[in-house]
C-alpha cells in the first residue's frame, strides 16, 4: 500500500495575484493563455466569480503557473514572481505593469494527480487497503481519491459521502464523474465554431 501511494505523482501549481484597477478586469471567469513566449497558463478574474472577493474599486487577477515543487519557478523568490507576473500580464496587453498595485503569491503542492500508465492500479490498492483496513477513513475529492475532479464535483464526493456516514445511505463516491464524455450548459442560440 505504501509503495502505490508514493508512486502517485501530483503537478503543482501556483498563483500570483496581482491587485489592479478594476477597470483593468475583463468579464470572464478566467482565460488560458497557450503562448510559448509565456511561463502563466491561465489568468482568473476573481471579481468575475465574485465582487465579495475583491476591494471596491479594484479586482485581482491571479495569475496561474503550473509547476513542480522545487522547480526553478516554484522555487523563485515572491517578488521575482510577482515581477514576472506582471511583465506577463503587460506583454499580454492586458494591464499594463505600472498598473499592478500589489501581489500576493500563492502555492499549492499536489494542486493535479497525474496520471501515469500506473495510477488506476495503485489507486485501486489504496481503495482496497482502506476497505480492509481503515473503513472509517473515506477519501474525498482531488487529493483524497487521486482524481482530477473539478471543485464542484471534489465538494459532491464529500457530501455524498456525509450522507453515507451520518444517514446510512449508500452513495458510491467513486462513480463521481467517471463518465466518458464531458457536458457542459449551452446557451439557447449557441453555435460551435467547431460545427461551422
Amino acid at each position: 500500500m505504501l509503495a502505490a501511494a508514493n508512486a502517485l505523482s501530483y503537478r503543482d501549481f501556483l498563483t500570483v495575484a496581482l491587485v489592479v484597477p478594476e477597470s483593468a478586469g475583463f468579464p470572464d471567469n478566467w482565460i488560458y493563455v497557450h503562448s510559448p513566449e509565456l511561463q502563466v497558463g491561465r489568468i482568473q478574474n476573481f471579481a468575475s466569480w465574485s465582487p465579495f472577493l475583491v476591494k471596491e474599486g479594484r479586482t485581482c487577477l491571479g495569475m496561474e503557473y503550473f509547476v513542480f515543487e522545487g522547480d526553478e519557478t516554484w522555487s523563485m523568490p515572491d517578488d521575482d514572481l510577482i515581477a514576472l507576473a506582471s511583465k506577463e500580464l503587460a506583454q499580454l496587453g492586458l494591464v499594463p505593469a505600472d498598473q499592478v498595485e500589489r501581489g500576493f503569491v500563492v502555492r499549492m503542492p499536489k494542486a493535479y494527480p497525474f496520471y501515469d500508465a500506473h495510477y488506476k492500479k495503485n489507486v485501486d490498492i489504496m481503495r482496497g487497503w482502506l476497505a480492509e483496513v481503515a473503513p472509517n477513513v473515506h477519501p474525498v475529492g482531488r487529493n483524497g481519491m487521486h482524481r482530477y475532479n473539478n471543485q464542484d464535483h471534489s465538494m459532491y464526493t464529500a457530501l455524498l459521502t456525509v450522507q453515507n456516514m451520518i444517514d446510512g445511505a449508500s452513495h458510491d463516491v467513486w462513480g463521481v464523474n467517471v463518465e466518458e464524455d464531458y457536458h457542459e450548459e449551452v446557451s439557447p442560440g449557441y453555435t460551435s465554431k467547431m460545427s461551422l
